[in-house]
């Protein structure tokens, strides 16, 4: 079709930033962390924040079940551009967390954006309209309504809706007392009940030692192995059972960090430059993963107190680091302890079925329990918890569940999804460079998120979505990618996707890493690959006739709106003052 020769724009000045409307669903650190940066990053941002719980946090506003803390150092678990001089321990208990992020929100303004008691049932794209639909129901009221918005944030967490095990007998014949430490209940009294800890990730780990003095008895019953490690990563001040926090900052200490920022930043980089080595180590059967074996075994030896037998019933049989590593300080010494005593029984046969007041094994052997206590982890969180229908039909809570047309989260870089216009989502598969803390890795999702949305306002774009091809490339390299990586090794983790057994080549998938180091996702995530794209252009007459219609009468809202000689040479600086790194690239100027 040949082109107009001649086409004359609208009579209005360019406007680089017009109003530009986000929802995000989450409350937790991801949503947080990117509402904050969006509403820097994203001029005339309209935004608000969706939650089903009554306080903001996420995972550390669900799980306050005893003994809950945070494995990775106080000052590295904090958003990089808001640092907490005042933190009272090396690794924070979740009060302290929490309590973190809602300082945040009252700093930054976020209070008066965010919905607390609103669950998101549904989200459907209008393709007419080009927004999203949501359906979101008021928990307070009971009622539902439907929210419009172009642009749509997924920030509903990997450890947000807690996954109870499937136990015949476990909801409709126990009559004892069950919970899941991701819904704790504090008014429960455990004093001198037999109780059962079913589990043994982080949660279980953590809260074993917690309870156990204070029990009648305590079945610890576990399906699966894990390595233990003297800390997270190396070089990390190791915890103990008496000492959980590792250490405890004196007044001098945080008032050191609050009255010398320099000194403060250096504490960090000592610290926070540790996560970023261990992609040494993550090959199977590499040098350095074998280290990393004999030093978990030693480790192991001394918390078990020497004992051949309990680390032969103990130790994994998979690569180190095919789970997640847990310090689980006091865990072990609990175990043997309380084997010794008779106050912890240590059970890895598989439980059948549960009783009115007890637990079948197995073995036919039935332990009587009053208080069952489900460690056991999440539903998938890689899957969304509600319908998302885009285009074609596809719904993402369908196609990317076992069994479902993908049977696996299919992300482009961790952030968007194909035919999915205008979408985007946090702390997502494929999303976690090898590297940097989870703060971190959320920061630089928004920073993704908010060039994305920048250039959707300047050109004034009707949608954009990644290709299928692009999408389709980008999970075929992270399949290859983790290959011989110790996340590939034989085991069951959260960190992959549940196994297939009839489709050898998806069985284990890899879901949480981005498919390189933290540093190498900085890089690649720099500049969006914009040819990777599907753009819709606006279905005005003036869009359809010239992609540059956008560019208005030659004049810019800039010029117009200048209030001062500064805004209009803001590209001028002082002698030697310019960062020629990045001049003349800044959004802002």
């Amino acid at each position: 079709m040949p082109r107009d020769t001649m086409f004359v724009a609208d009579d209005e000045p360019l406007n680089p930033h017009p109003p530009i409307k986000v929802i995000i669903v989450g409350a937790g650190l991801g949503g947080i962390i990117t509402a904050i940066l969006l509403s820097y990053k994203v001029p005339n941002l309209e935004y608000t924040i969706f939650d089903r719980q009554d306080r903001i946090g996420g995972t550390w506003a669900a799980n306050i079940y005893p003994g809950v803390r945070c494995d990775i150092p106080s000052h590295c678990y904090q958003a990089t551009f808001a640092p907490n001089p005042n933190w009272s321990e090396y690794y924070s208990a979740g009060s302290e967390i929490r309590a973190y992020y809602e300082k945040l929100v009252d700093d930054y303004g976020l209070r008066s954006h965010i919905r607390l008691r609103h669950e998101l049932l549904s989200a459907s794209w209008r393709d007419g309209d080009a927004v999203w639909d949501l359906l979101i129901k008021d928990l307070t009221t009971d009622t539902t309504f439907h929210e419009t918005t172009p642009f749509f944030i997924n920030s509903q967490g990997r450890l947000s809706l807690p996954k109870l095990p499937g136990i015949p007998g476990l909801a409709d014949t126990f009559t004892g007392t069950l919970v899941h430490t991701a819904a704790w209940d504090p008014s429960i009294d455990l004093t001198g009940k037999r109780v059962a800890v079913i589990g043994n990730g982080s949660s279980g780990q953590q809260i074993l030692p917690l309870i156990s003095p204070h029990t009648a008895h305590v079945d610890h019953y576990v399906r699966s192995r894990v390595w233990i490690t003297p800390t997270f990563q190396k070089n990390l001040v190791e915890a103990t059972g008496d000492n959980p926090g590792a250490h405890q900052y004196t007044n001098d200490e945080k008032a050191g960090f609050a009255a010398d920022p320099a000194a403060y930043l250096a504490y960090r980089r000592t610290i926070e430059a540790n996560l970023h080595t261990k992609f040494q180590r993550n090959v199977i059967g590499s040098p350095e993963n074998e280290a990393l074996r004999a030093a978990c075994i030693e480790t192991m030896r001394q918390r078990l107190g020497g004992s051949q037998e309990w680390l032969d019933r103990l130790v994994p049989d998979f690569a180190p680091g095919c789970k997640r590593l847990t310090p689980a300080p006091g865990y072990l010494e609990t175990i043997v302890k309380g084997d010794k005593d008779g106050r912890v029984t240590y059970i890895d046969t598989p439980i059948v079925s549960a009783t009115a007041t007890g637990l079948v094994t197995a073995d036919g052997v039935e332990r009587p329990v009053d208080v069952i206590i489900a460690a056991t982890g999440f539903v998938n969180g890689f899957v969304p918890h509600f319908p998302i229908v885009g285009r074609n039909g596809v719904d993402l809570h369908q196609d990317w569940s076992a069994g479902g047309a993908t049977g696996y989260p299919e992300t482009y870089f961790g952030v968007m999804a194909p035919d999915m216009p205008n979408y985007f989502c946090v702390l997502q598969a494929q999303g976690n460079g090898g590297g940097g803390s989870i703060p971190l890795q959320v920061e630089l999702s928004a920073t993704y998120i908010a060039k994305v949305l920048r250039k959707m306002q300047l050109q004034q774009y009707r949608s954009i979505t990644p290709s299928r091809e692009a999408t389709e490339d980008f999970n075929a390299y992270c399949l290859g990618h983790f290959l011989d990586k110790v996340v590939s090794d034989n085991c069951s983790s959260w960190l992959k996707a549940p196994k297939n057994p009839g489709d050898e080549k998806e069985s284990g998938r890899t879901l949480v890493w981005w498919p390189g180091s933290g540093h190498h996702r900085i890089q690649v995530c720099m500049d969006p690959r914009w040819e990777d794209f599907e753009f819709e252009r606006s279905r005005s007459p003036q869009a359809q006739r010239n992609r540059y219609h956008y560019f208005g009468n030659g004049w810019t809202t800039i010029e117009r709106d200048a209030g001062s000689t500064e805004e209009l040479t803001g590209y001028l600086y002082e002698v030697r003052a310019a960062d020629l790194r990045s001049l003349h690239e800044r959004w802002y100027e």
